[in-house]
């Protein structure tokens, strides 16, 4: 590569000597680019005449060359140690002095690690055909979340719980295990021995440590509970800047494997995962807007949703006094808890709300509903992973569909009537579907009846009537005709007949009523932080598919709480690095980040030199693109040390 130097000199005398900033003009010849740098040069005398020397590389200097001058002089009297008038009376030069100084000081420490690397080398010559790798370690899941973690200062917070240094460790393995290779507490201790470089992360050797320390830790980590979910709240709030002004309440439920007989939490229930056939346990979330943990519960697997509002309002304010006090946030909640009860509780502590009633309020609308597009607001939405939200980007194609609301006032607040096209071809398909189970059903009577299989008309009455209940919403819109033998006692023929004469109402699929006590807010507003509550649908989403929280293997109650917990913590680590992702425009997820940086690891080489020695040398890997504009993002900066040791020799 070919340069060209031109160099300007403008001086300034300095004592017994001179100081002057010279600009080096760069160009690359094969490229085009122009480069410019400037130094501070110094000229004194020799026995062999007079002589210069660089003193300073000031980088590139955006001051007015009428002002170098006076630059200069100010650089010579601080590095004399001296205090010039051109400090306090020229601000411009002083601040450009403190670039300069800036930019001497990252010069001297690149030079001082590169000599510090110079000094360190070791160069013996190899046999090439020796080298090879091995006890490769996973490494770029665990670096981000190390700096995570440390950004939390999760070791402060263990400390003020009681902790010691060993269990820090052992519960930092435990819940970043669960956030990189999420499953049961065994199969974290495996993890810790035989996939990860996160032991050489930690300040204690665990590397002999027995699983049953494990179990150990979690149960104390549990017993630290109420403690460490409120020295997490105030830390994120602090780091992320933000003052909580809704909470998300929700619940989940997963199953346990086994028949847990002697876990009290182990319930059998509607399962929300279709796993009915298992006992269940209920996991209760409150978040914040932005999908931050604040406070969870754990209940037994029938555990009615609705009764669980008051002890977790009572927890939440308990926690949270000095905060809320004198400003309570918005509850938000879905159906499944909002009953006519529960909003009285509300109501009674005062707490602003935004819910959807559990009863279909919708129906007491229906005249309003009539007249959608000409009297409602239009809001254009997108819609990801089947959730509607307001659309952020122009030209957004994921979702054609869009939101109509209006605000219709009542004496305590107002409700706000919604109408959602992509909800109305969900409830259709839904719809659709269970009617067709019906008429499968039905389908599978008749063709019994018409074999001659079943034909007793009691028989026949008591299988319509299971055939109804189970598929009520569907059978309502049905007449059944069976005709009978001249006995009246036997079926001949059986039919199913949809109601000709059925009123004709308006279709109130994809229909539903906010009702919130905000009467300040126009209905894009309340609709909008309503739809906030897909971040905690989003929470239980990653703690059942990226945090090991399914399936439960523990057969005791206080084991099976401890197992919840440490996903729930894990999951602050979680939404931690999504967020600060999302500050920078970056919408990948973790588990889109486990992934991609998983080929990231710690391996040792090893390699033989010519007298036969046998070196083992532990090296991180070099980051690809990818992983480094993940490190970049997030500001990881990987510390582990080459390490070298001589194993043996084959002299």
């Amino acid at each position: 590569m070919h340069f060209r130097k031109s160099i300007v000199i403008w001086e300034a005398v300095y004592y017994n000597g001179s100081m002057f900033i010279r600009e080096y003009v760069i160009n690359n010849k094969k490229t085009g680019t122009r480069y410019v740098t400037h130094r501070l040069v110094e000229t004194f005398q020799t026995d062999k005449g007079p002589r210069q020397r660089i003193i300073m590389h000031l980088g590139t200097l955006t001051l007015p060359k009428s002002e170098w001058r006076k630059l200069a002089a100010l650089l010579a009297s601080r590095l004399a140690g001296q205090i010039s008038f051109l400090e306090e009376d020229f601000s411009a030069i002083a601040d450009a002095a403190n670039k300069a100084f800036d930019h001497y000081r990252f010069v001297q420490s690149q030079r001082k690690e590169h000599a510090v690397k110079e000094s360190n080398k070791q160069i013996v010559p190899i046999d090439m055909a020796s080298i090879s790798t091995g006890f490769s370690r996973s490494l770029g899941p665990e670096l981000v979340a190390d700096s995570t973690w440390r950004r939390l200062d999760f070791d402060g917070v263990l400390t003020e719980c009681g902790f010691n240094q060993k269990q820090i460790c052992l519960a930092k393995s435990i819940i970043v295990g669960r956030l990189i290779y999420p499953g049961s507490d065994y199969r974290t201790w495996q993890w810790l021995q035989k996939k990860t470089a996160l032991l050489e992360m930690l300040p204690v050797d665990l590397a002999s440590t027995g699983k049953d320390l494990f179990y150990e830790i979690a149960d104390e980590i549990y017993r630290k509970k109420p403690k460490l979910e409120r020295a997490l709240r105030d830390r994120e709030t602090t780091l992320f800047s933000f003052r909580t002004t809704l909470l998300l309440y929700d619940l989940t439920n997963t199953y346990f494997e086994g028949s847990c007989k002697s876990n009290d939490l182990a319930r059998r229930g509607k399962s929300k995962e279709k796993r009915s056939d298992c006992p269940l346990v209920t996991l209760a979330l409150v978040v914040d807007q932005l999908g931050f943990p604040v406070f969870s519960q754990i209940y037994n697997g029938k555990q009615s949703e609705p009764k669980t509002l008051i002890e977790i309002l009572d927890e939440v304010y308990r926690d949270g006094e000095d905060i809320f006090k004198n400003n309570l946030p918005t509850i938000v909640m879905d159906r499944g808890i909002a009953t006519e009860a529960n909003l009285g509780i509300i109501k009674a502590k005062s707490y602003p709300y935004i819910v959807i009633e559990r009863r279909e309020t919708e129906k007491d609308f229906t005249e309003e509903f009539k007249s959608i597009k000409e009297t409602f607001e239009c809001i254009e939405t997108s819609e990801h992973n089947g959730h509607t939200a307001p659309a952020t980007q122009k030209g957004d194609t994921k979702s054609n569909f869009s939101v109509y609301v209006k605000t219709v006032p009542f004496e305590d607040g107002c409700r706000v009537l919604c109408y959602s096209e992509g909800r109305e071809q969900k409830e259709l398909a839904i719809h659709t579907l269970k009617e067709k189970r019906f008429l499968e059903d039905f389908a599978k009577l008749q063709k019994s009846v018409a074999k001659g299989n079943i034909r007793m008309r009691e028989k026949i009455a008591h299988r319509i009537g299971r055939i109804n209940e189970r598929h009520g919403s569907a059978s309502r819109h049905y007449d059944t005709i069976m005709k009978l033998d001249d006995t009246g006692n036997k079926v001949v023929t059986l039919k199913a007949i949809r109601k000709a004469d059925e009123p004709k109402q308006i279709s109130l699929h994809g229909c539903y009523v906010i009702e919130t006590s905000h009467k300040d807010l126009s209905a894009k507003e309340i609709w909008q932080y309503y739809m906030t509550l897909t971040r905690v649908e989003n929470a239980f989403r990653s703690l059942k598919s990226e945090l090991g929280i399914r399936p439960v293997f523990h057969q005791s109650a206080e084991r099976t709480k401890a197992h919840l917990f440490i996903s729930v913590l894990a999951y602050h680590l979680l939404i931690s690095i999504e967020h600060e992702l999302r500050i920078h425009g970056n919408n990948r997820s973790w588990l889109t980040i486990r992934e991609q940086l998983s080929t990231h690891q710690r391996s040792t080489v090893i390699l033989t030199d010519n007298v036969n020695n046998i070196h083992h040398v532990r090296v991180s890997g070099m980051p690809e693109p990818d992983h480094q504009e993940i490190y970049t993002l997030l500001k990881v900066k990987d510390t582990l040390p080459k390490r070298h040791r001589l194993a043996s020799s084959r002299s």
